[in-house]
């Protein structure tokens, strides 16, 4: 199988697998790294992007699957998928595919950590064992690349942006002066070194004095104090962080009136922001995902014999209230449209063909 340059192939199963749950290598800690200056260069896009996933995961968990027939085996799939989906789609956004792994005997589904490898001819190779599963995002399928990889330079320039801040707000500057007010060659007219630190160290035991940059200064002669005003608020920090954000919640699929960083939207917006949320990314992981079911069937299938090679999966939202008021919707519109069609049938004969048609799809979509 070939995608996108990746050769996807199968190595015969080693043998049974253990209930132990894989996962992913650790990512890097918070600091990505440190400038020349030895000021630290901090990872906050980290946070912004596992608050976005649990965005998405915690609407996924009110999906309710269904199979065509009940089996055990088909149950323990659609439980795996509910108990992991926060890992499912942070890989996807990530690696940009997933790879998840049936045993038969006992039953077992996990997550098999399986990296991308180049050979020699310049092809990418993804191995995979017997009674393992690729599902790709749907960006991967369409450019060869993960989600994650589009938004680098959105996440570094927020990263940028909060590191700027914080830098600001560490270094800002010194609060005021305290030196001599005259300098002369009378004894005791200025401060020696000794007097300074002790100085420092009264203010800093009785008022608080910070140890960093942004402290007062103590001088052992006579300074004139010059306040230099930095413009922060003509830098737009703030504006452009939640540009930035907007951008990646944009590319997410993720309504920005859902989100804590924004304006706060009047129900009908947040009510409507939910249901588009719901019925177009939602919705597409949910069919994302029934794919990924019926591969993994297919897998479980393969050593079990009594059990059929193809079964069919769906899903539906339960406790939403956005999607409920949908579907109620739907369902009268269609009970308009099935008693038009009856009608036809019943009272026009050239049209009655037609008509079944009709009636029949109103009720399979139903």
């Amino acid at each position: 199988m070939r995608l996108f340059g990746y050769d996807i192939k199968k190595r015969p199963r080693a043998g049974v697998g253990t209930s132990q749950k894989t996962v992913s290598p650790p990512r890097p800690a918070v600091v990505s790294y440190y400038e020349p200056s030895g000021v630290p260069f901090y990872d906050f896009a980290r946070s912004e992007i596992l608050d976005a996933l649990r965005m998405i995961s915690s609407r996924l968990s009110n999906i309710r699957w269904s199979a065509e027939v009940p089996f055990m085996a088909a149950q323990k799939l659609t439980a795996f998928l509910s108990e992991d989906y926060l890992e499912l789609i942070r890989r996807l956004f990530y690696d940009g595919y997933l790879v998840v792994g049936v045993h038969p005997a006992p039953h077992l589904v996990s997550i098999k950590n399986r990296a991308v490898r180049r050979t020699t001819e310049g092809v990418f190779q993804i191995p995979l064992e017997a009674g393992e599963v690729l599902l790709p995002s749907l960006t991967f399928r369409a450019t060869g690349h993960s989600d994650e990889w589009y938004l680098r330079d959105k996440l570094h320039f927020l990263n940028t942006i909060n590191n700027s801040d914080l830098n600001l707000i560490e270094n800002y500057g010194a609060m005021g002066v305290l030196s001599p007010e005259t300098d002369n060659s009378v004894a005791g007219a200025f401060f020696d070194e000794k007097e300074v630190e002790e100085m420092h160290e009264r203010y800093r035991r009785t008022y608080g004095l910070k140890l960093g940059r942004w402290q007062v200064m103590i001088t052992p002669r006579p300074t004139r104090w010059n306040a230099i005003e930095l413009p922060i608020g003509a830098l737009q920090l703030s504006q452009k962080r939640l540009y930035t954000l907007q951008a990646i919640y944009t590319a997410l699929g993720i309504p920005k009136e859902l989100s804590t960083y924004f304006e706060n939207a009047k129900y009908e917006n947040r009510n409507a922001a939910e249901l588009d949320f719901y019925s177009s990314t939602i919705k597409s992981y949910g069919v994302l995902f029934t794919k990924l079911l019926k591969d993994l069937w297919r897998e479980t299938a393969r050593d079990n014999p009594g059990l059929p090679r193809r079964l069919e999966f769906w899903f539906d939202f339960e406790g939403v209230p956005a999607m409920a008021e949908k579907k109620q919707q739907l369902e009268a519109s269609a009970r308009e449209m099935y008693l038009f069609w009856q009608q036809v049938r019943d009272t026009d004969p050239e049209n009655a063909d037609t008509a079944r048609l009709r009636i029949k799809d109103i009720i399979e979509n139903l």
